[in-house]
């Protein structure tokens, strides 16, 4: 009898062990991709409080135009910084969409974007063309973002702090 009794609380154990895991499991696939819902503003307030914005130069709706080929009325806000100097790669664009469709067509842009900046160092400028390859272009829930240079580990550290 005293068997029998152990036989059912070891199979209850790993049972609820297995049911745990897959709870948790289940827990860290919704919360994938997810950002909080935070205004484009805060998450700038968050880049100049760290400094992150000093020595690039922010950009205006005829240059995310130009470079990305998006209207700034098709989102609901962004930020767009730039180095000066054309040889820098140094640029960052944080961009919240209006809902999730959105986000995959943006999505595609800014890789597009780094794809011709690929494109236009490799041959000749190394250093920029090792830092495009190491470069983020990519959505995160609602907000698409593009972050290539020497700060794109320190922009991507802050932004993510922002939204989670």
């Amino acid at each position: 009898m005293k068997k029998k009794r152990r036989k059912d609380l070891s199979g209850i154990i790993v049972k609820v062990c297995f049911a745990a895991f897959l709870a948790v499991y289940l827990g860290m696939l919704c919360m994938q991709g997810y950002a909080k819902d935070v205004s484009v503003e805060g998450i700038r307030k968050e880049f100049e409080s760290e400094k992150l914005l000093d020595g690039i130069e922010e950009m205006k709706d005829k240059d995310l135009r130009r470079y990305y080929g998006i209207e700034s009325k098709d989102c609901e806000g962004y930020f767009y910084y730039k180095a000066e100097s054309p040889m820098a790669v140094d640029e960052l664009l944080v961009l919240k969409t209006k809902n999730a469709q959105d986000a995959g067509r943006f999505e595609e842009a800014v890789n597009n974007r780094l794809d011709s900046q690929i494109e236009s160092f490799e041959g000749y400028g190394v250093t920029q063309t090792a830092q495009l390859k190491k470069a983020y272009a990519q959505s995160e829930g609602i907000y698409v973002i593009y972050m290539a240079g020497d700060q794109a580990d320190d922009w991507k550290s802050a932004f993510e702090s922002a939204i989670k």
